[in-house]
């Protein structure tokens, strides 16, 4: 049975607690990238085809979060046919989010135990705590994911090449990149730096903006907000309805609630390479809101 159906997962104690150094390397190094990147675009410039491709990474990396990790394997809201699972598991390192599975696990416990003490990123410890500090001081429990991704290739398969992967979508092509377009080669570096922090931050933001301010019309029971004016974040910003009802595939329910993720797997179950799309019965949700209204 899957944990996310049962509830059950590693206690997480404050014993646990550590000191991520690899994390603080990373984040101290792409803001330092980031903050140099400033200086060096108005020396430098920024090329046509650089701004495509780092316009571009944002979307796909996202997607690779959202649609895939987040939506797909953590949620089992949708099932993606197989060549797109690689695609979007490939996409999803542009954003330097951590491999596939560790990701789920560390979600399926911020559902399980949503503002409490085992949740990684509880919003009760501070904004910043939620936000990124988290991620260094932030204790290490075992690493389990549904049951049902247990022979899952493609995370096996970028589990084993996703630090190579790492290096050559956000080091070696920005690179290449700057070389063709005539800049030096070290400005690739500083642009990728640039945009893995704004990237990382507007993620980061769903579990910290998201918990502390926006409505909550469908459930009174956590902090999650639905925040529409954080239309960044390709749907995740509907945060109260998606804790309400975590295996709708659908995070902006209305017609025109604007979840870029929600309209690409409308279009992948249209053209036939997703399916198995969970939607939340309309009664459901008009007594989750009767309900939220009365609290």
């Amino acid at each position: 049975m899957d944990i996310t159906e049962t509830g059950r997962s590693a206690a997480v104690g404050t014993d646990d607690v550590r000191v991520h150094y690899a994390a603080i390397v990373f984040l101290a190094v792409t803001h330092l990238l980031a903050i140099a990147s400033v200086p060096y675009m108005f020396m430098h410039g920024v090329g046509v085809w650089e701004i495509v491709f780092y316009l571009a990474c944002y979307p796909l990396g996202g997607f690779g979060i959202t649609a895939l990790y987040h939506r797909a394997w953590t949620h089992n809201a949708v099932s993606f046919a197989r060549p797109v699972e690689y695609v979007l598991a490939v996409c999803a390192v542009l954003l330097l989010q951590m491999p596939a599975r560790q990701w789920i696990s560390t979600h399926i416990k911020h559902h399980q135990h949503t503002d409490h003490e085992d949740d990684p990123y509880n919003i009760n410890r501070g904004f910043w705590w939620a936000h990124f500090k988290w991620i260094i001081y932030g204790p290490s429990p075992p690493i389990e994911v549904p049951a049902r991704l247990d022979s899952n290739p493609v995370i096996s398969w970028q589990e084993r090449y996703y630090w190579p992967l790492s290096v050559l979508l956000n080091v070696v092509i920005p690179i290449a990149l700057s070389v063709a377009v005539g800049a030096p080669w070290w400005g690739g570096l500083l642009l990728s730096g640039l945009r893995l922090v704004l990237s990382n931050h507007i993620v980061y933001a769903v579990n910290s903006v998201c918990h502390v301010w926006g409505t909550r019309p469908f459930s009174r029971e956590v902090s999650a907000g639905d925040v529409w004016w954080f239309p960044f974040s390709l749907g995740e910003q509907y945060h109260n309805y998606h804790h309400a009802f975590p295996r709708d595939y659908r995070h902006g329910v209305r017609r025109f609630d604007f979840d870029p993720t929600k309209w690409l797997i409308g279009l992948l179950a249209y053209v036939g390479l997703a399916r198995n799309l969970f939607v939340m019965p309309a009664s459901r949700i008009r007594e989750a809101r009767a309900i939220a209204s009365r609290q």
